[in-house]
């Protein structure tokens, strides 16, 4: 899996409902929690800024820690700024972080700026974990603590 890079603007997010996600990416090994699923299909590029969905480079094998609320946190952060104008444009980097064969990414590397002004400006690291379980990054498989 490679990086997610992307010019975003308002004429690429999606005006229609998303489609249940259906790809299984690396490492895919889920299991019900106390609080939902361990993993989620986790977009590179949020469904809410390109509409891109069961798109195999757009998606990896993320907890739902990572997921939600912290990926969607700086997802939110760029979509209000989109949807304030069409003359908005944000460039945005979403690099999963993997260490050697491993088919779960360890984290992600997440990176925006808006171009002309600095109204979305980010940089930020986040680790691919869930309290309560540890997770086996070469195949997926966890076991709670």
């Amino acid at each position: 899996m490679t990086d997610a890079n992307a010019l975003l603007n308002k004429s690429l997010m999606p005006t229609t409902k998303r489609e249940p996600l259906t790809w299984n990416p690396t490492g895919w090994h889920n299991k019900k929690t106390a609080h939902g699923w361990l993993y989620n299909r986790s977009h590179l590029i949020g469904y809410q800024l390109t509409g891109e969905n069961n798109n195999p480079k757009n998606l990896m094998t993320g907890t739902q820690t990572l997921n939600t609320p912290l990926m969607l946190a700086h997802e939110m952060d760029i979509a209000y700024y989109l949807k304030q104008s069409t003359g908005h444009y944000v460039r945005y980097e979403v690099k999963p972080i993997f260490r050697g064969n491993e088919l779960v990414a360890r984290g992600v590397q997440m990176r925006a700026q808006s171009i002309g002004d600095n109204q979305v400006y980010f940089n930020v690291y986040i680790f691919n974990i869930e309290p309560g379980y540890t997770i086996n990054y070469a195949d997926g498989t966890s076991t709670k603590n």
